[in-house]
C-alpha cells in the first residue's frame, strides 16, 4: 500500500473518530464549554489538516472555512456561521468549476442540472426566506442559498464532465455537495419555518457525511494539487 494511501485512510479514520466523539460524547458538557466546541469543530479541522498534503488548496480552504463556520455556530453567531460556510462554498465552487468541460453534449447536462437545482431553490424562496423576519439575515440567507446551489450545480456537472475512470470519485463529491444541501435545508427549515424532531441529528449526520464525501471525492493522486 502506497504511503499516500495509508495517510489517506489515517485522515479518514481520524475524521470518523472525531465525528463519533460528537455523536457519542463522554459526559455531558455544557453547550458553551470548550469541550463542546472541540467536538463540533474537530471533524472539519481534521480534513483541513489532511488536505495540506492530499488535496488542492481550494478544498483545504473550504474545509478550513467550514471549521470557522462551526466555531461561529458554537459562539452563537448565526451571521458568522453563515459567513464561514459561504466562504467555504465559494472555494468549493472555484474548485469544481475548473473541472467542467464545455461542449455540445454538455448542453443537456447543464439544462437538466439547472432544473434539478432550481427545485430546492424555489422551495427556499417560497417557504423559508419569507419566514425570516430580520432583513439582513434574509438577504444573507438568500445569498448563501445561491452559493450552496452553486456548489451542488458545479459538483454535479463536473462529475459528468471528467473522464470515466475518475467519475466514481467525482460522483462521490457530487453526492457530498447534495448532502450539504440537505443538511442546510433541514437547518433552515427547523430554524425559520417549522420544528423538526431530532433536527440536530439529521443536520450533523448529513453535514459530516457531506464533508467526508467531499474529501474522498476530490482525491486524485494522479494529478498535481491545483
Amino acid at each position: 500500500m502506497e504511503k499516500k494511501t495509508v495517510y489517506e485512510w489515517t485522515i479518514i479514520t481520524c475524521f470518523l473518530l472525531a465525528a463519533a466523539w460528537f455523536f457519542f460524547p463522554v459526559g455531558k458538557p455544557e453547550s458553551w464549554s470548550v469541550l463542546f466546541a472541540m467536538r463540533l469543530v474537530l471533524p472539519a479541522i481534521v480534513l483541513a489538516v489532511g488536505s495540506l498534503w492530499l488535496r488542492p488548496k481550494l478544498m483545504l480552504m473550504g474545509f478550513a472555512f467550514c471549521a470557522i463556520g462551526d466555531a461561529m455556530g458554537v459562539l452563537g453567531s448565526f451571521e458568522g456561521q453563515m459567513g464561514g460556510f459561504a466562504l467555504a462554498h465559494i472555494c468549493f465552487i472555484c474548485y469544481f468549476i475548473k473541472g467542467i468541460r464545455q461542449g455540445k453534449r454538455q448542453t443537456v447536462l447543464f439544462a437538466l442540472t439547472t432544473f434539478l437545482c432550481l427545485i430546492p431553490l424555489v422551495v427556499a424562496v417560497w417557504r423559508v426566506i419569507p419566514a425570516i423576519s430580520y432583513l439582513p439575515i434574509r438577504i444573507g440567507c438568500s445569498i448563501y442559498a445561491l452559493l450552496l446551489i452553486g456548489t451542488v450545480w458545479t459538483a454535479i456537472v463536473r462529475a459528468f464532465s471528467v473522464q470515466i475512470g475518475r467519475r466514481l470519485l467525482s460522483l462521490m463529491a457530487a453526492i457530498g455537495a447534495v448532502s450539504f444541501l440537505v443538511s442546510d435545508f433541514i437547518l433552515a427549515w427547523n430554524k425559520f419555518t417549522a420544528h423538526i424532531p431530532n433536527a440536530s441529528l439529521y443536520i450533523m449526520s448529513t453535514y459530516y457525511g457531506a464533508l467526508l464525501l467531499l474529501f474522498i471525492g476530490t482525491c486524485d493522486f494522479s494529478e498535481k494539487k491545483q
